[in-house]
């Protein structure tokens, strides 16, 4: 549920040099030089493509899904090596991202033989003879065109060329710059793979251009915006006036909530992990935590222990358990956020050197703050103890829910809790920002045609089919 915090839609550009240095935040040191496309060079290779166009069989699909999961397995230790340098993130979470992409597409043919979509039919009239009927069927988008962010740019990139294609849509694919250097690696090794029918294409370029390449595209159907909430209404509005479907994923505000049940060495182990792993830079990282007020001071002291144990440094040293943020700029103004509003206090952390942040917990917040509302994007929280009376109210206030966690062994709260929160994804009793590949996705609040769904069904266009469908299908045998 991806969901984000960093600009990805830049309005303007500060140099016309057509080439992009991707900088380690680890180094410092620039480790991928690439060449931007222009709005023109995009637009004619969509087109391009799109005249070479030829249906796509499921069968050659998941056979280059296989190659391509073979050649990503024959190049993990690059693919690891550049996560990290690019992103900051720990080698292990960096492995994870890379050793996840390839049991995903490993087992990518059981998970969508599992979800076959069943077709559903209705009668025109239920008090005569059913002469005429009308059915829901789908088709796939001719081009699905997808930006996505920095902090899952490789992740996502391989579920969504994975979940078109299988759709029955070419992929037009713009990686994070920041993550450009990870996606050439990807380019070639699709290349090498052997697409079927020209179906894949990556571009390295900026943002803003290839939304606009994509508006002009013809062959585009549907734009999948993934990025932050700074600039996704724009981007949906855009793409209404060039008359494209749209999907939006922005950035989300994880908020969890514990009681005086569940025991405090498991919540403050859960708390912790979920706020800092992946350097706490994902869609469902814990940003706030509501507590029982019984429960507080042993939670809030438990945390800000943690906190202060937790090794920040190199992300290839075995002992790290914090990385750098993508800058140094970030790193600032996370610094900034957690001391902006009067009320709030600094516990432990919130310390600013180049793009490294020392962990961060953060008391005192009020619930019309922006840190209550909006959330963070890095390893910091606030908590809160809250009284259950007040919880929903605090839930309620969170402008970007995607993702809300509950710690209870109470199973009536849990049950109101889950009612009560709307949040697209609900996590009882775990740590939220554990994810997986073939978990479904959506729920922005904003994107009403992105609700949460598998993604196949995302690049698959509803429509009904009116008429006497049951004497046309029984002729040609597909009743």
């Amino acid at each position: 549920m991806t969901r984000h915090d960093l600009p990805a839609v830049p309005t303007a550009r500060a140099s016309q040099d057509p080439h992009h240095d991707v900088v380690s935040p680890v180094t410092g040191k620039v480790i991928e030089r690439v060449r931007l496309m222009t709005v023109d060079e995009i637009a004619n290779a969509i087109s391009h493509r799109a005249r070479s166009a030829a249906a796509l069989p499921r069968r050659e699909v998941l056979a280059f899904l296989q190659r391509l999961k073979t050649n990503l397995a024959a190049r993990r230790e690059v693919l690891v090596e550049t996560t990290m340098l690019e992103t900051g993130f720990i080698a292990s979470d960096s492995r994870e991202i890379v050793d996840g992409a390839i049991e995903f597409l490993e087992d990518f043919e059981l998970f969508v033989h599992e979800h076959v979509a069943l077709s559903r039919t209705v009668r025109h009239s239920y008090g005569h003879g059913p002469q005429r009927e009308m059915r829901i069927v789908h088709r796939p988008f001719r081009t699905v065109a997808a930006m996505v962010p920095q902090n899952a740019s490789f992740t996502l990139a391989i579920t969504i060329i994975a979940s078109a294609l299988y759709a029955g849509c070419r992929v037009v694919l713009r990686p994070s710059l920041q993550c450009a250097a990870s996606a050439v690696v990807l380019a070639d090794l699709v290349e090498q793979s052997g697409p079927p029918a020209s179906s894949v294409l990556i571009v390295n370029s900026l943002a803003a251009e290839f939304a606009k390449a994509s508006y002009v595209a013809d062959d585009v159907d549907l734009i999948h915006y993934i990025g932050s909430n700074q600039y996704a209404l724009s981007v949906f509005t855009d793409a209404f006036a060039a008359k494209k479907s749209c999907l939006l994923d922005g950035q989300g505000n994880g908020v969890l909530y514990v009681d005086r049940t569940f025991p405090v060495a498991d919540a403050v182990r859960l708390i912790t992990a979920g706020a800092t792993r992946f350097n706490g830079e994902t869609c469902t990282s814990v940003n706030g935590v509501l507590v029982e007020p019984e429960a507080y001071p042993a939670i809030r002291d438990g945390l800000v222990e943690a906190f202060r144990a937790l090794a920040v440094g190199d992300p290839a040293d075995t002992g790290t358990q914090v990385g750098p943020l993508f800058s140094q700029a970030q790193a600032q103004r996370l610094t900034h956020d957690l001391r902006a509003e009067t009320t709030s206090r600094v516990l432990c952390g919130g310390d600013a050197f180049g793009a490294y942040f020392t962990p961060a917990v953060v008391d005192g917040v009020s619930r019309g703050s922006v840190l209550a509302r909006e959330g963070l994007f890095g390893p910091a929280l606030w908590i809160q103890p809250v009284p259950e009376g007040e919880l929903f109210e605090w839930l309620r206030a969170n402008q970007f829910p995607l993702s809300d966690t509950i710690l209870s062994t109470d199973s009536e709260l849990i049950r109101a809790f889950a009612m009560n929160s709307r949040a697209a994804r609900i996590t009882v009793n775990q740590d939220p920002s554990v994810e997986s590949m073939f978990e479904p996705w959506g729920g922005y609040p904003p994107s009403g045609l992105n609700p949460v769904s598998f993604w196949i069904e995302k690049y698959r266009q509803a429509f009904q089919l009116d008429g006497r469908l049951r004497d046309i299908l029984s002729a040609s045998g597909e009743a």
